[in-house]
């Protein structure tokens, strides 16, 4: 379930365009309550996040990537505000991030990574903190305490998400697309004489993007995909590729299925204890959201030269 307060580490970036955030803007970028966010501080942060962002592939000299990188500092720089904000509210309200309670919130978000450098290189690449992280946790601990849900939310909460608790029948594939029939048909040739298929698609399908991602068009549904590859993408046993080229209004494709899952359909009863967390987590995160939106609007917020954001 998305969770927008906690977006940042999930590598779900929202962003609000800087106008002209590339000009330079002084020693600070934003004043915050009247505390300063130096600039120099989110030039570390922005290099930290590129850094990592480069490491998987990101090329920020491309025109796509100067965008990405005005799109990522804005982000940062309104990550760091709203971390001063969160800050400054700890302080007045005479909290502590080291509470047993914020730790464990914490322990379990850490479990959706697979150690802690994983973890730690999230938080850098959305430009955040641990110490800002645990911020937004004890204020969440505080303001969320007394939320609660009643039956009817839970089973209300679920007619609204049934998708969370079923999904309709899928298919997993990566696909190799080239323009002629032969093409395909000496792709899985060399299929035939043990080659490797991911390979074969950096190399040869004809596919925006196929080079990055090997062909991978993860998990789909009926209805997603042209006709004739749909059909064959689901009629062919998981594990094989394509006999046979098949043809779309694109080319012909060589396919190649990783996983096929049933239809499972959406049923309370079963679900009910999961419902329920989650009924309940929605509630928490909607009146935590709603307190942090109050808090920016009620804050006062100057911001450099060139540093603005747009609508701001």
């Amino acid at each position: 379930m998305k969770r927008p307060w906690l977006a940042l580490i999930t590598g779900v970036l929202t962003v609000a365009l800087v106008s002209g955030c590339s000009v330079a803007g002084g020693k600070w970028v934003a004043k915050v309550n009247g505390e300063s966010i130096p600039m120099n501080e989110l030039d570390q942060r922005l290099a930290a996040s590129e850094a990592l962002y480069q490491a998987q592939g990101a090329d920020f000299k491309s025109d796509q990537g100067k965008q990405m990188e005005t799109q990522l500092k804005s982000s940062i720089l309104d990550r760091l505000v709203q971390g001063r904000i969160i800050a400054q509210e700890i302080r007045k309200q005479g909290l502590s991030s080291s509470d047993p309670k914020v730790k464990q919130e914490e322990e379990g978000l850490k479990k959706n990574f697979a150690d802690e450098a994983k973890f730690q290189d999230a938080l850098k690449q959305q430009g955040m903190t641990e110490p800002e992280l645990l911020d937004f946790l004890t204020i969440y601990q505080k303001v969320t305490a007394d939320v609660n849900v009643t039956d009817s939310d839970v089973k209300t909460y679920f007619d609204q998400n049934q998708g969370q608790y079923g999904h309709p029948e899928q298919v997993q594939a990566k696909h190799i697309l080239v323009k002629t029939e032969d093409e395909a048909k000496a792709i899985i040739a060399q299929l035939k004489t043990g080659a490797d298929f991911t390979q074969l698609a950096k190399e040869k399908s004809i596919e925006p993007g196929a080079k990055e991602s090997g062909g991978e068009l993860g998990t789909f549904g009926r209805g997603q995909m042209d006709a004739d590859f749909e059909k064959a993408a689901f009629t062919q046993a998981v594990g094989t590729f394509s006999q046979s080229p098949v043809k779309s209004q694109f080319g012909y494709h060589v396919i190649f299925v990783e996983a096929h899952q049933p239809e499972v359909k959406a049923d309370f009863e079963k679900s009910r204890t999961q419902v329920g967390q989650d009924a309940l987590t929605a509630a928490k995160d909607q009146k935590f959201q709603t307190y942090v939106n109050d808090l920016l609007t009620k804050a006062k917020v100057d911001y450099a030269q060139g540093f603005k954001p747009a609508g701001k």
